[in-house]
């Protein structure tokens, strides 16, 4: 028997059974062992009785538990689906690590930013019903809203591509409730906005006349059979819920496999992301996608509302690919395939979703933590290149490969040297090898490059785990180094050395700032050089207002600081999110 399927066999009509087959099991991996819970349909041609699929799901299953080890996540749900619907629902690892609870394939996962593509398609249905012009000024369905601006009225199809100018940054709510403003004519530079995703949530209320979560469910959830899943994340789920994470020692850099601890459970409603699901559910929702908005009966989405709902609107890289932003999701063709794809984070949760129109094969998946910027989308990519493969007759892909040691730097000699700071303190560096040591008071410790860092690096030591340790090339050559408020000239520096030009107002600016809620926490301000910087990495620049702009002065996010007592200031605005002045480091 081929270790292959046909394309026709993988694809081929398998609604005629609703049964499933579970099964269970440990797969071991290097540093450990990972438990994997999977369901799939009993009676499908891919079924696991028939062996077709078993390499497929064999080198998924081996990757991902190297992946989660590799990774530190807790636990992970997996969707595997076609245009018939489910191929596989796959959780592993733990939904709650203190009780030693497995993840289930009922258990639920936030899903994050993936919600907005739902978004989407409750506002292209209600386009398909004659009860949204996508191009009419969105201030003209909701007179409330205030928006500053200069150039050209905001439309909805404006917020749906993330092309309305709008402030990046704030996600709660409270941001709609004074004034907005726009930093970019619209239309015309993409910039990735929470804010223009809530302001939808509250178009479909007004347009729908009912709360946003019934509208969801009503309009999506209902008519694609998810009924174990929810359209906000409320207390009422609260016991099927995986348990989230996040790190410890928040605020501060989070090293690979780095402590975590439970996070702060909240409560989610608003429209930039505020679904919950379980793999199973989240299959039926691939179905949909892959059979471009057809359900197994009637349409979600008319095939006009489809198209333009995945038709690309303007330009946008997808984590370094060549991507262009739809509706709620990146739009990508990759080797002639249609890809639409999404990322979601949350507090404590990381997802991803990638569905291949053109093969009709599709995967999402979840983790239970926040690991700084992770998302699971080499779990997804690894799974549709592992079909693709099989459903083409080709040779099973291997795994990606690992990511090299944390403490591995490969062009550690660029940074080997001394940096004398201006009040004479010293830092060492030496290259053995591909690492690179700090000499510190008699102790040698290795650096650890966060990925995709750069030249930034984390020093595993008291003294130094509130900020990276970062470094300043000069044509290519490292002349400087960096650690919160301190500079380093290094040996090659031909700079200026001398005490540097500073305003005494914006000493009072430098301190620690904190925001009750989990979405923000807390950030810290030092005066490095002559310039202020955020978290000793984002350089603030004065503006004419006399806010701070975070790294582009044009940029539609800034900072100002507030409530100035006795030359401090006592609260840091962050484009409309106050945080307080705390008194710790």
């Amino acid at each position: 028997m081929s270790m292959n399927l046909s394309r026709r066999r993988f694809l081929s009509n398998s609604a005629k059974s609703a049964l499933v087959v579970a099964a269970c099991g440990v797969i071991e991996a290097k540093g450990g062992s990972v438990f994997v819970n999977s369901v799939v349909p009993a009676f499908a041609p891919f079924a696991p009785q028939s062996g077709a699929v078993q390499p497929v799901f064999a080198r998924l299953d081996e990757y991902i538990a190297r992946h989660m080890r590799e990774t530190g996540a807790p636990g992970l749900t997996l969707a595997l689906a076609n245009r018939d619907g489910l191929i596989r629902a796959s959780t592993y690892g733990f939904a709650d690590t203190k009780a030693g609870l497995k993840v289930e394939n009922e258990t639920m996962f936030e899903i994050g930013s993936v919600s907005k593509s739902f978004v989407a398609l409750a506002l292209v249905q209600l386009h398909d019903e004659g009860k949204l012009d996508l191009n009419k000024p969105i201030a003209q369905y909701l007179p409330w809203l205030k928006i500053n601006t200069k150039f050209e009225a905001i439309t909805t199809h404006h917020l749906l591509s993330h092309s309305a100018g709008l402030p990046g940054q704030p996600l709660l709510l409270d941001a709609l409730l004074g004034e907005l403003w726009t930093a970019y004519e619209p239309g015309k530079r993409f910039l990735y906005s929470n804010t223009g995703y809530n302001i939808l949530g509250f178009l479909i209320e007004t347009l729908d006349k009912k709360p946003f979560p019934d509208a969801m469910r009503d309009r999506l959830l209902a008519p694609l059979g998810m009924t174990a899943s929810s359209s906000t994340i409320t207390n009422d789920i609260r016991k099927r819920m995986a348990v989230g994470y996040k790190p410890l020692n928040e605020g501060k850099p989070f090293p690979l496999h780095g402590t975590l601890a439970e996070a702060q459970w909240i409560e989610v409603d608003v429209a930039a992301g505020s679904i919950a699901s379980t793999p199973g559910d989240m299959a039926k929702y691939l179905r949909m996608l892959l059979n471009r908005g057809a359900l197994p009966k009637g349409r979600l989405i008319s095939e006009d509302g489809f198209k333009l709902f995945t038709k690309p609107a303007i330009d946008s890289p997808y984590r370094g690919e060549p991507a262009s932003y739809g509706y709620g999701l990146w739009v990508s063709d990759i080797e002639g395939h249609k890809r639409l794809r999404h990322t979601g984070g949350m507090v404590a949760f990381s997802s991803s979703i990638d569905a291949d129109v053109t093969s009709g094969v599709g995967a999402f998946a979840s983790v239970n933590a926040n690991l700084r910027g992770y998302r699971p989308v080499a779990v997804t990519k690894y799974a549709i290149e592992l079909f693709n493969a099989s459903l083409d007759g080709k040779k099973l892909p291997d795994a990606p490969v690992a990511a090299p040691a944390a403490d591995e730097v490969k062009n550690a000699v660029d940074y080997a040297g001394e940096y004398t700071s201006t009040n004479g303190k010293k830092l060492v560096l030496v290259a053995e090898g591909e690492k690179l040591i700090l000499v510190h008071n008699g102790r040698r410790m290795a650096l650890e490059r966060p990925a995709a860092a750069g030249d930034r690096f984390i020093v595993k030591h008291p003294e130094f785990e509130t900020f990276l340790l970062g470094f300043v090339r000069d044509n290519r050559v490292v002349t400087e180094a960096y650690w919160g408020p301190d500079w380093y000239a290094g040996e090659r520096y031909t700079g200026p050395r001398g005490a540097f030009e500073r305003r005494k107002e914006w000493e009072g600016y430098v301190g620690h700032y904190y925001n009750d809620s989990p979405w923000y926490g807390d950030t810290r301000v030092v005066y490095r050089k002559d310039r202020l910087y955020l978290d000793g990495l984002q350089p603030l620049v004065l503006r004419g207002d006399g806010k701070f702009g975070i790294g582009d002065p044009e940029a539609p996010d800034w900072i100002a600081f507030e409530s100035i007592i006795d030359g401090r200031a006592m609260r840091l605005n962050f484009s409309g999110i106050p945080f307080r002045r705390m008194s710790t480091p």
